[in-house]
């Protein structure tokens, strides 16, 4: 299983820090909650690009003896199967959705400051697709993480509830990060993740 942790270390110091990054150290085993200290398990890396770096980083694992569980630790700047970090992705959703960039409009934009850019339209597309098909999630976990907000209505158009949603996230959390892991804890899945996941 894949956990998020939260960190505000960037890519390019949790790449430099290597192995000697101060990962997590559960306490319990996160499936079968038993209180004995699941047994480190070695590595794995993973590409992770963000504006201006792109990279192998090392994801710590560990396993639990008692229901053979490996758990696999992830900094919140990534999403899980996505090589783009979440804050590179969510930017370019709002240029299009909140700030009313065209596509290829949002592309020049973010290529002129990102030298690790390599999207194409389609990138942008897919990632657009994904964000408002899991609308509807996305605002159920905000009813969960922000009790007293006021969600966009039904009737509003598509473009137009999803426009509030992203505000919602931008302002109700100090970083996309913070929204991002406490999605995945709380769904056990990415609110990038394909909607049929989700919603499981």
């Amino acid at each position: 299983m894949q956990l998020i942790f939260y960190t505000t270390v960037s890519p390019e110091e949790y790449c430099r820090q290597g192995k000697d990054f101060p990962f997590p150290e559960p306490d319990y085993c996160p499936h079968c909650r038993l209180k004995v200290s699941p047994q480190k398990h070695g590595f794995f890396d993973r590409t992770a690009i963000t504006a201006n770096f792109s990279g192998r980083i090392f994801i710590r694992r560990y396993y639990c003896q008692y229901c053979h569980t490996t758990i696999s630790y992830l900094p919140s700047f990534c999403l899980p199967y996505f090589q783009y970090t979440v804050d590179l992705i969510f930017t370019g959703i709002r240029l299009v959705l909140d700030f009313n960039f065209s596509l290829r409009g949002c592309l020049k934009f973010l290529k002129e400051r990102c030298r690790q850019l390599y999207w194409d339209i389609s990138h942008l597309q897919f990632y657009l697709r994904r964000f408002l098909t899991n609308l509807q999630a996305i605002k159920l976990g905000l009813r969960q993480f922000l009790p007293r907000v006021q969600l966009p209505e039904e009737k509003l158009a598509k473009r137009e509830g999803a426009q509030k949603v992203l505000r919602l996230m931008a302002t109700g959390f100090a970083h996309i990060q913070i929204f991002s892991a406490r999605f995945y804890e709380a769904y056990g899945y990415s609110f990038m993740a394909p909607w049929h996941n989700i919603l499981a």
